[in-house]
């Protein structure tokens, strides 16, 4: 990560530093309006997008946005550092961080934020890059008030999206709701924004509603494979956080459809048998972790899980033979510890 920060900030400011002492750097000739005019910012958030007095002294800065429309972060990041060694201002620097974060380089935006908060005062081109600093890294309080700021001064859907995204991420889930019936008003629904306002009625403790939204969305959108793996994970958690029969119940149909589609799915057998087993139903549960051991042998829960399982049914015999089974595989010394143990407490 040294060397990508080094890349990004240090060396084109050595090589802009050597072409300045041999009198070698000009400063880029300004575009006219016009050439301005036909500049397409639309690869750009709002936020983040030019006025004509803070571009006309950097004219390279249009390849930098013409490298940003076809997904080329590394090498914008190298025309706006040679914009910004000629001169710099917040449009400039909030891009190039923006551009270092879609090139997945937290460590240099961070540096550079710091930096270009020390000269210049915050406006909304450093409030939005910083807030997605501040999101990337966890602290999705403080960019939910960033984000709630910039969507005050500029009220792009983008942003509120944003903000019901950080508010869920910071338990603030009525403010999530708040925020995503505003965006109704002014996009369509989408499953990103169903399955937010599904999560923040789970965070509210309203598993039922939240259940009954998922499925709706499932009704919405029946071949969206991924939107079904998600649904069915989101319901197995409620599941588990509820401890509601009902919830177990539409967990294990939806795990069930996913491993119909995809039988060689290892994950998801295991949560299926333990709906099965939380619903009582102990033949399902035990081809699902059986299914499961078959795809990984060596996976210690659900061998521990099994076993339990056949203890509880008191069929000692399976419970040892799973354990014994578990110990031929390659696991870790604490599991191989554990388990051990577990079948010296079945002698």
């Amino acid at each position: 990560m040294k060397y990508q920060v080094a890349g990004y900030l240090i060396f084109p400011l050595i090589i802009g530093g050597c072409a300045n002492l041999l009198g070698e750097r000009r400063p880029e000739a300004a575009v006219t309006s016009q050439e301005f005019s036909v500049i397409d910012q639309s690869c750009l958030p709002l936020s983040l997008q030019f006025r004509y007095d803070e571009y006309r002294v950097a004219p390279s800065v249009g390849f930098a946005v013409q490298e940003i429309s076809v997904g080329r972060f590394a090498s914008a990041c190298i025309s706006l550092q040679k914009s910004r060694s000629v001169v710099d201002n917040t449009a400039l620097a909030g891009l190039h961080i923006w551009c270092l974060l879609q090139d997945h380089n937290l460590s240099a935006a961070q540096q550079l934020l710091n930096m270009a908060i020390a000269e210049f005062e915050v406006d909304q081109h450093l409030a939005y890059s910083g807030a997605i600093i501040h999101e990337q890294s966890g602290n999705h309080q403080l960019a939910h008030s960033l984000y709630s700021d910039l969507f005050a001064l500029n009220g792009e859907p983008m942003i509120l999206e944003a903000c019901a995204r950080t508010a869920l991420a910071s338990s603030q889930s009525q403010r999530c709701l708040d925020c995503l019936d505003q965006l109704l008003l002014s996009t369509e629904v989408t499953p990103k924004h169903l399955t937010m306002r599904a999560a923040a009625f789970a965070q509210l403790d309203r598993y039922s509603e939240s259940m009954a939204l998922l499925v709706h969305m499932l009704e919405d959108w029946p071949n969206d494979s991924e939107l079904l793996l998600q649904t069915a994970f989101v319901a197995y958690d409620y599941a588990t956080a509820s401890s509601s029969l009902e919830l177990y119940v539409d967990a294990a149909i939806l795990l069930r459809r996913i491993t119909e589609l995809d039988p060689q799915n290892a994950a998801v057998f295991l949560p299926l048998a333990r709906c099965y087993a939380a619903s009582g139903d102990f033949n399902e549960s035990t081809l699902a972790f059986m299914r499961c051991l078959e795809l990984e042998p060596n996976n210690v829960a659900a061998s521990h899980e099994l076993s339990d399982l056949y203890m509880t049914y008191n069929d000692k015999s399976l419970a040892q033979k799973i354990l014994r089974q578990l110990l031929n595989q390659p696991i870790s010394p604490v599991a191989r510890q554990q388990t051990t143990h577990k079948l010296s407490q079945l002698d």
